[in-house]
Protein backbone atom coordinates (compact mmCIF):
# COMPACT_ATOMS: atom_id res chain seq x y z
CA UNK A 1 0.00 0.00 0.00
CA UNK A 2 3.11 2.40 1.17
CA UNK A 3 4.34 1.37 -2.27
CA UNK A 4 1.63 2.62 -3.83
CA UNK A 5 1.32 5.83 -2.69
CA UNK A 6 4.64 6.54 -3.14
CA UNK A 7 4.17 5.72 -6.84
CA UNK A 8 1.42 7.75 -7.54
CA UNK A 9 3.28 11.10 -5.41
CA UNK A 10 6.14 10.52 -7.86
CA UNK A 11 3.93 10.48 -10.72
CA UNK A 12 2.02 13.35 -9.81
CA UNK A 13 5.48 15.47 -9.51
CA UNK A 14 6.45 14.61 -12.68
CA UNK A 15 3.50 16.09 -13.92
CA UNK A 16 3.81 19.00 -12.06
CA UNK A 17 7.49 19.40 -13.35
CA UNK A 18 6.38 19.26 -16.98
CA UNK A 19 3.80 21.84 -16.17
CA UNK A 20 5.99 24.44 -14.80
CA UNK A 21 8.11 23.67 -17.92
CA UNK A 22 5.31 24.66 -20.52
CA UNK A 23 5.19 21.78 -22.64
CA UNK A 24 2.58 19.40 -22.76
CA UNK A 25 3.01 15.58 -22.36
CA UNK A 26 2.70 13.85 -25.99
CA UNK A 27 2.65 17.37 -27.63
CA UNK A 28 5.97 19.10 -27.34
CA UNK A 29 7.53 20.65 -30.64
CA UNK A 30 11.47 20.56 -31.27
CA UNK A 31 11.07 22.51 -34.33
CA UNK A 32 10.92 25.81 -32.78
CA UNK A 33 13.04 25.84 -29.71
CA UNK A 34 12.12 28.64 -26.95
CA UNK A 35 8.91 29.54 -29.14
CA UNK A 36 5.68 29.27 -29.26
CA UNK A 37 3.40 27.90 -31.99
CA UNK A 38 0.12 28.80 -33.06
CA UNK A 39 -2.14 26.31 -34.23
CA UNK A 40 0.42 23.66 -34.41
CA UNK A 41 2.36 25.27 -37.36
CA UNK A 42 6.08 26.86 -36.82
CA UNK A 43 6.89 30.11 -36.85
CA UNK A 44 9.72 31.42 -39.72
CA UNK A 45 11.26 34.19 -37.70
CA UNK A 46 13.60 33.82 -34.88
CA UNK A 47 12.54 35.22 -31.48
CA UNK A 48 9.26 33.58 -31.29
CA UNK A 49 7.33 36.50 -32.80
CA UNK A 50 5.11 35.76 -35.66
CA UNK A 51 3.61 38.54 -38.34
CA UNK A 52 0.90 37.93 -40.45
CA UNK A 53 1.60 38.97 -44.19
CA UNK A 54 -1.82 39.88 -45.08
CA UNK A 55 -1.67 42.31 -42.29
CA UNK A 56 1.83 44.41 -41.31
CA UNK A 57 2.37 46.12 -38.53
CA UNK A 58 2.61 49.59 -38.85
CA UNK A 59 6.16 50.46 -39.61
CA UNK A 60 6.27 48.50 -42.75
CA UNK A 61 4.05 50.32 -45.84
CA UNK A 62 1.33 48.90 -47.92
CA UNK A 63 1.93 49.05 -51.54
CA UNK A 64 -1.08 49.76 -52.07
CA UNK A 65 -1.61 52.84 -50.89
CA UNK A 66 1.84 54.79 -50.62
CA UNK A 67 3.55 57.15 -48.37
CA UNK A 68 1.68 60.42 -49.31
CA UNK A 69 5.26 61.71 -48.72
CA UNK A 70 6.34 60.67 -52.29
CA UNK A 71 5.29 62.00 -55.10
CA UNK A 72 2.85 60.10 -57.45
CA UNK A 73 4.36 59.54 -60.80
CA UNK A 74 0.44 59.99 -62.72
CA UNK A 75 0.30 62.97 -60.80
CA UNK A 76 2.85 65.50 -61.03
CA UNK A 77 3.46 67.91 -58.13
CA UNK A 78 3.77 72.03 -59.22
CA UNK A 79 7.72 71.94 -59.04
CA UNK A 80 7.89 69.17 -61.80
CA UNK A 81 7.73 70.33 -65.53
CA UNK A 82 4.57 69.30 -67.73
CA UNK A 83 6.67 67.38 -70.61
CA UNK A 84 4.28 68.89 -72.94
CA UNK A 85 5.19 72.54 -72.18
CA UNK A 86 8.66 72.77 -71.09
CA UNK A 87 8.61 76.18 -70.31
CA UNK A 88 5.59 76.17 -67.76
CA UNK A 89 5.44 79.58 -69.19
CA UNK A 90 2.92 79.04 -72.25
CA UNK A 91 3.17 77.55 -75.58
CA UNK A 92 6.34 76.89 -76.96
CA UNK A 93 5.07 78.27 -80.27
CA UNK A 94 4.27 81.66 -79.06
CA UNK A 95 7.80 83.23 -78.88
CA UNK A 96 9.14 83.74 -82.17
CA UNK A 97 12.85 84.96 -83.05
CA UNK A 98 12.52 88.32 -84.63
CA UNK A 99 14.87 88.55 -88.14
CA UNK A 100 17.53 91.00 -87.95
CA UNK A 101 17.45 93.23 -91.55
CA UNK A 102 20.98 94.49 -92.84
CA UNK A 103 20.62 96.49 -95.66
CA UNK A 104 24.05 98.10 -97.96
CA UNK A 105 24.32 100.64 -101.11
CA UNK A 106 25.89 100.79 -104.30
CA UNK A 107 27.42 103.92 -103.14
CA UNK A 108 28.28 105.53 -99.69
CA UNK A 109 29.88 108.70 -100.76
CA UNK A 110 28.88 110.22 -104.00
CA UNK A 111 30.36 113.34 -105.75
CA UNK A 112 28.22 115.41 -107.68
CA UNK A 113 29.83 118.15 -109.85
CA UNK A 114 27.08 120.49 -111.04
CA UNK A 115 23.63 121.45 -110.32
CA UNK A 116 21.00 119.25 -111.38
CA UNK A 117 24.02 116.12 -111.66
CA UNK A 118 21.84 112.87 -110.75
CA UNK A 119 22.83 109.66 -109.53
CA UNK A 120 20.70 106.76 -108.15
CA UNK A 121 20.76 105.31 -104.80
CA UNK A 122 20.22 101.68 -104.60
CA UNK A 123 19.72 99.07 -101.64
CA UNK A 124 20.48 95.54 -100.86
CA UNK A 125 18.20 93.86 -97.72
CA UNK A 126 18.97 91.03 -96.12
CA UNK A 127 16.80 89.03 -95.79
CA UNK A 128 14.15 90.84 -98.25
CA UNK A 129 10.86 91.31 -96.22
CA UNK A 130 9.08 92.62 -99.09
CA UNK A 131 9.38 95.86 -97.21
CA UNK A 132 9.17 99.62 -98.39
CA UNK A 133 12.38 101.70 -98.49
CA UNK A 134 12.03 105.56 -97.60
CA UNK A 135 14.78 107.62 -98.61
CA UNK A 136 15.52 111.17 -96.75
CA UNK A 137 17.88 113.83 -97.56
CA UNK A 138 19.56 115.66 -94.05
CA UNK A 139 19.86 118.76 -96.43
CA UNK A 140 17.48 119.11 -99.18
CA UNK A 141 18.95 122.64 -100.14
CA UNK A 142 22.07 120.34 -101.23
CA UNK A 143 20.56 117.26 -102.51
CA UNK A 144 17.39 115.44 -102.82
CA UNK A 145 16.04 112.21 -103.13
CA UNK A 146 12.91 110.70 -104.73
CA UNK A 147 11.31 108.07 -104.02
CA UNK A 148 12.99 105.66 -106.03
CA UNK A 149 16.28 106.43 -104.48
CA UNK A 150 17.29 109.05 -107.62
CA UNK A 151 19.47 111.96 -105.98
CA UNK A 152 19.73 115.56 -107.76
CA UNK A 153 22.23 118.13 -106.29
CA UNK A 154 21.10 121.20 -105.88
CA UNK A 155 23.85 123.75 -104.62
CA UNK A 156 27.56 123.26 -103.00
CA UNK A 157 27.60 121.16 -99.96
CA UNK A 158 27.05 118.22 -98.04
CA UNK A 159 24.06 116.73 -97.31
CA UNK A 160 23.25 112.99 -96.17
CA UNK A 161 20.78 110.36 -97.76
CA UNK A 162 19.53 107.99 -95.18
CA UNK A 163 17.39 104.63 -96.73
CA UNK A 164 15.53 103.23 -93.78
CA UNK A 165 14.09 99.97 -94.86
CA UNK A 166 11.96 97.28 -92.03
CA UNK A 167 13.74 99.27 -88.75
CA UNK A 168 17.34 98.87 -90.55
CA UNK A 169 19.33 102.04 -91.89
CA UNK A 170 22.00 103.04 -93.63
CA UNK A 171 23.49 106.13 -95.34
CA UNK A 172 25.41 107.81 -98.03
CA UNK A 173 27.17 110.57 -98.35
CA UNK A 174 26.72 113.43 -101.11
CA UNK A 175 29.19 115.95 -101.83
CA UNK A 176 27.88 118.74 -104.47
CA UNK A 177 31.14 120.33 -105.39
CA UNK A 178 31.55 122.80 -108.26
CA UNK A 179 32.83 126.21 -108.90
CA UNK A 180 29.89 129.34 -108.27
CA UNK A 181 29.99 131.83 -111.43
CA UNK A 182 31.69 134.86 -110.47
CA UNK A 183 29.63 137.76 -110.49
CA UNK A 184 32.35 139.96 -112.65
CA UNK A 185 33.70 139.52 -116.21
CA UNK A 186 33.63 136.35 -118.57
CA UNK A 187 35.61 133.17 -118.60
CA UNK A 188 36.21 131.04 -121.72
CA UNK A 189 35.10 127.39 -120.28
CA UNK A 190 37.66 126.16 -122.48
CA UNK A 191 37.66 123.03 -125.08
CA UNK A 192 36.11 121.39 -127.98
CA UNK A 193 34.19 118.09 -128.82
CA UNK A 194 36.24 117.97 -132.05
CA UNK A 195 37.36 114.19 -132.64
CA UNK A 196 41.03 115.51 -133.23
CA UNK A 197 41.23 116.80 -129.95
CA UNK A 198 42.18 120.40 -129.20
CA UNK A 199 45.23 121.84 -127.53
CA UNK A 200 43.56 123.79 -125.43
CA UNK A 201 42.12 121.77 -122.39
CA UNK A 202 39.12 123.16 -120.02
CA UNK A 203 40.11 125.40 -117.60
CA UNK A 204 38.87 123.48 -115.05
CA UNK A 205 40.00 119.91 -114.20
CA UNK A 206 37.10 117.88 -114.53
CA UNK A 207 37.13 115.09 -111.98
CA UNK A 208 36.77 112.05 -113.75
CA UNK A 209 35.94 109.74 -110.90
CA UNK A 210 33.14 111.75 -109.52
CA UNK A 211 31.90 111.34 -113.10
CA UNK A 212 32.34 107.48 -113.13
CA UNK A 213 30.69 107.25 -109.62
CA UNK A 214 27.51 109.39 -111.06
CA UNK A 215 27.28 107.41 -113.81
CA UNK A 216 27.10 104.41 -112.84
CA UNK A 217 24.96 105.43 -109.94
CA UNK A 218 22.50 106.70 -113.04
CA UNK A 219 22.45 103.54 -115.42
CA UNK A 220 22.59 100.10 -114.74
CA UNK A 221 25.74 98.51 -115.40
CA UNK A 222 27.23 94.58 -114.78
CA UNK A 223 30.23 93.61 -112.68
CA UNK A 224 33.00 96.41 -113.35
CA UNK A 225 36.23 96.55 -111.58
CA UNK A 226 39.09 98.73 -111.97
CA UNK A 227 41.88 97.43 -114.38
CA UNK A 228 45.60 97.58 -112.94
CA UNK A 229 48.72 97.82 -115.40
CA UNK A 230 49.12 94.00 -116.07
CA UNK A 231 45.08 94.24 -117.37
CA UNK A 232 45.35 96.57 -119.21
CA UNK A 233 48.54 95.87 -121.14
CA UNK A 234 46.49 93.04 -121.56
CA UNK A 235 43.42 94.24 -123.27
CA UNK A 236 44.57 97.83 -123.75
CA UNK A 237 47.86 97.36 -125.28
CA UNK A 238 49.78 100.37 -125.06
CA UNK A 239 47.40 102.53 -123.04
CA UNK A 240 49.99 102.26 -120.13
CA UNK A 241 52.45 103.79 -122.06
CA UNK A 242 51.04 107.22 -122.43
CA UNK A 243 51.79 110.29 -120.12
CA UNK A 244 48.05 110.83 -118.19
CA UNK A 245 47.06 112.80 -115.39
CA UNK A 246 44.14 110.78 -114.83
CA UNK A 247 43.11 107.31 -116.12
CA UNK A 248 40.52 105.26 -115.17
CA UNK A 249 39.28 101.91 -117.48
CA UNK A 250 36.91 99.96 -115.69
CA UNK A 251 36.53 95.93 -117.44
CA UNK A 252 34.16 93.28 -117.01
CA UNK A 253 36.04 89.46 -116.59
CA UNK A 254 32.71 88.09 -116.57
CA UNK A 255 32.32 85.77 -120.20
CA UNK A 256 29.19 87.76 -120.59
CA UNK A 257 30.69 90.94 -121.10
CA UNK A 258 27.89 93.37 -121.62
CA UNK A 259 30.35 96.70 -121.14
CA UNK A 260 32.92 98.76 -120.21
CA UNK A 261 33.97 101.95 -119.58
CA UNK A 262 37.06 103.89 -120.08
CA UNK A 263 38.15 107.59 -119.17
CA UNK A 264 40.95 108.99 -119.81
CA UNK A 265 43.03 112.72 -119.60
CA UNK A 266 46.20 112.76 -120.95
CA UNK A 267 49.18 115.46 -120.83
CA UNK A 268 49.58 116.15 -123.96
CA UNK A 269 46.98 117.07 -126.37
CA UNK A 270 49.03 114.99 -129.31
CA UNK A 271 48.18 111.98 -127.52
CA UNK A 272 44.43 111.82 -127.56
CA UNK A 273 44.22 110.00 -131.03
CA UNK A 274 46.56 107.86 -129.71
CA UNK A 275 44.15 106.93 -126.85
CA UNK A 276 41.04 107.03 -129.01
CA UNK A 277 42.37 104.31 -131.29
CA UNK A 278 43.73 101.90 -128.35
CA UNK A 279 39.86 102.47 -127.44
CA UNK A 280 38.50 101.62 -130.49
CA UNK A 281 41.29 98.72 -130.88
CA UNK A 282 39.43 97.27 -127.90
CA UNK A 283 36.08 97.48 -129.26
CA UNK A 284 36.69 95.75 -132.66
CA UNK A 285 38.61 92.78 -131.27
CA UNK A 286 35.46 92.31 -128.84
CA UNK A 287 33.08 92.49 -131.87
CA UNK A 288 34.87 90.33 -134.42
CA UNK A 289 35.81 90.58 -137.86
CA UNK A 290 32.93 88.70 -139.29
CA UNK A 291 34.82 85.22 -139.50
CA UNK A 292 34.40 84.08 -136.16
CA UNK A 293 33.11 84.73 -133.23
CA UNK A 294 35.08 87.85 -131.01
CA UNK A 295 35.98 88.61 -127.88
CA UNK A 296 32.23 89.07 -126.79
CA UNK A 297 31.25 85.71 -128.37
CA UNK A 298 28.15 85.75 -127.27
CA UNK A 299 25.48 86.95 -129.57
CA UNK A 300 24.06 89.40 -127.03
CA UNK A 301 27.29 90.75 -126.32
CA UNK A 302 28.57 91.06 -129.63
CA UNK A 303 25.76 93.05 -130.70
CA UNK A 304 26.00 95.70 -127.22
CA UNK A 305 29.67 96.04 -128.58
CA UNK A 306 28.86 96.32 -132.09
CA UNK A 307 25.81 98.95 -131.63
CA UNK A 308 26.17 100.37 -128.40
CA UNK A 309 30.07 101.42 -128.50
CA UNK A 310 31.03 104.82 -128.58
CA UNK A 311 34.57 106.61 -128.33
CA UNK A 312 34.43 110.35 -127.77
CA UNK A 313 36.97 113.41 -126.77
CA UNK A 314 36.59 116.72 -125.34
CA UNK A 315 39.92 118.94 -124.94
CA UNK A 316 42.18 116.56 -123.18
CA UNK A 317 40.21 114.05 -122.51
CA UNK A 318 38.90 111.22 -124.10
CA UNK A 319 35.78 108.52 -123.26
CA UNK A 320 35.11 105.11 -124.41
CA UNK A 321 31.90 103.68 -123.32
CA UNK A 322 29.90 100.27 -124.02
CA UNK A 323 26.47 100.43 -122.65
CA UNK A 324 22.53 100.81 -124.13
CA UNK A 325 22.15 104.40 -122.97
CA UNK A 326 25.35 105.11 -124.48
CA UNK A 327 24.35 108.59 -126.28
CA UNK A 328 22.73 110.07 -122.94
CA UNK A 329 25.97 109.28 -121.20
CA UNK A 330 28.50 111.08 -124.20
CA UNK A 331 25.85 113.85 -123.95
CA UNK A 332 26.63 114.01 -120.16
CA UNK A 333 30.42 113.70 -120.72
CA UNK A 334 30.36 117.02 -123.15
CA UNK A 335 28.32 118.45 -120.22
CA UNK A 336 31.05 118.42 -118.35
CA UNK A 337 33.20 121.39 -120.12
Amino acid sequence: MKRRILTMALAAAMVLSLAACGGKPGNASTSNPGGSSANGSSSSQPGGSSSDASNPDGSQPDASNPDSSQPDASNPDGSQPDASNPSGSGSAGDLQPIPTVTITLNKTDVTLKKAGATFKLRYTAEPDTDGIATFTSSKAEVATVAEDGTVTAVAPGQATITVEYDGAKASCIVRCNWDEPSSGGSSSSGGSSSSGGSSSAPSSKVDLQAFYDTTVGKYEFGFLELADSGLLDQMYAGLTGVSTEQMLVYITMMSMNNGEFGLVQVKDSKDVDTVKAIFQARIDYMVGDGNGPGGAWYPGPTEQWQNNSRVVSNGNYVMMVVHESCDDIVNEFNALF
